[in-house]
């Protein structure tokens, strides 16, 4: 979708965009509220703080997406809005290049600060980070713990082999960090901290450092290694307000995850 046009509904306040963060569920367990408890605030982050401080579960950026992203952040601007500095959101209307009208809502990019256990060979394991309930789901479909998780190599964490570290992970938004880096920018970022214990992450962290430009894996997206073997890689994905291109409301279960 190319958006041409944008209309602004609403203006969402931090404390209405916190109550909507609190009933944001996982594809593959809905009645579990993943942020019900959290702490949730907004930083503001300076591109050095960014590489310096933030993981993220991709190693592309697409150029098409920061263009596109590009694109709506000027749209936004002409209404007076930096979707840099979002204290809040916003809800709009989408128009796109064939005249269909979507609802979306805008909210600065997401970041979760969640526990991951190094393994004493330097990658992660997940067998102490994954609860009775999704072990019990991955029991009964057969799903697997992705043994390529364990060969991520962390060489900058080296001393913390056989430890639990608090890591802050991109979750969504990662283009939008990454186009405000390439602007030289500040960025508020929601951070969200203490979330829903035993349902980890969907894909492993990499620190911000390694990313790179690989435009021509657009469509495929392999770049990301998830925590669980296919089919029960989206299990685990988070149905929530996108921080994102497309910043959308809470995600519809729209058919049962098998």
């Amino acid at each position: 979708m190319t958006v041409k046009k944008i209309e602004i509904k609403k203006q969402v306040t931090f404390g209405e965009l916190e109550g909507r963060l609190r009933t944001v569920s996982l594809r593959g367990f809905p009645d579990v509220r993943i942020y019900e408890n959290a702490d949730i605030q907004i930083r503001c982050l300076t591109p050095k703080k960014v590489r310096k401080e933030i993981f993220t579960p991709q190693l592309s950026v697409y150029r098409p997406q920061l263009e596109h992203l590009g694109k709506v952040a000027d749209l936004f601007s002409q209404e007076g809005i930096d979707i840099f500095r979002l204290n809040g959101g916003f809800d709009y209307e989408a128009h796109d290049e064939n005249g269909e009208v979507t609802e979306w809502t805008i909210l600065p990019s997401v970041v979760e600060v969640l526990p991951f256990k190094f393994g004493l060979d330097g990658g992660l394991d997940y067998s102490g980070l994954i609860g009775e309930k999704l072990r019990a789901v991955m029991e009964e479909k057969g799903y697997q713990l992705n043994p390529e998780v364990e060969e991520l190599d962390y060489p900058e964490y080296e001393e913390f082999r056989g430890r639990t570290v608090l890591i802050p992970e991109i979750c969504d938004g990662s283009h939008r960090i990454e186009a405000g880096i390439r602007r030289g920018l500040e960025q508020n970022i929601l951070f969200i901290d203490r979330v829903a214990p035993s349902f980890p992450y969907y894909a492993a962290p990499k620190p911000y450092s390694v990313i790179h430009e690989e435009p021509e894996r657009v469509e495929e997206k392999l770049d990301k290694t998830h925590v669980l073997t296919s089919p029960g890689h989206k299990v685990l994905y988070r149905l929530f307000p996108s921080g994102g291109i497309n910043s959308g409301n809470v995600r519809p279960l729209k058919e049962k995850f098998d």
